[in-house]
């Protein structure tokens, strides 16, 4: 056999054990956060999370993103099928925490928020995705 027969052997398996895995229920999601800051340090990576898939009603944490972008940190998430009237929002500290649901999607999640003026918070619900924008405040230790 030469070594293209080899490898298409090999993908050959491959895919089917990829098609195999997709059509189980039991699939597993894997996601993490990413804090991206503007001081060109990059992303840092935060909370690695794995969710199993779930039926509907149930609650799950969907990943939250924290972007500190000039004067502003933003926090962006996916609520599909979420609606404003079925959303919490509420800062205890430096941890913004998301809580939305209604009678068949369920959803709770926080973000870890640098130094903010809780009293800027403005959010938007457009097409699933909510985005809560707060006015930065400098970082009492100095770090950027």
């Amino acid at each position: 056999m030469d070594l293209f027969d080899e490898m298409d052997e090999i993908f050959a398996r491959l895919f089917s054990r990829m098609d195999r895995e997709f059509m189980d229920d039991s699939t597993r999601l894997n996601g993490y956060r990413i804090i991206i800051r503007d001081n060109g340090d990059g992303p840092e990576g935060q909370d690695v999370v794995d969710e199993s898939s779930c039926p509907s009603r149930c609650t799950r944490e969907p990943l939250a993103e924290v972007h500190h972008i000039g004067n502003e940190v933003k926090v962006i998430t996916e609520l599909p099928g979420i609606t404003e009237d079925a959303l919490r929002l509420d800062v205890k500290g430096n941890m913004l925490i998301i809580d939305a649901g209604d009678a068949d999607h369920s959803y709770l999640t926080s973000a870890t928020l640098p130094p903010v003026d809780t009293g800027s918070m403005q959010k938007t619900l457009k097409n699933g995705v909510l985005e809560v924008t707060f006015t930065s405040l400098p970082d009492p230790s100095g770090i950027t």
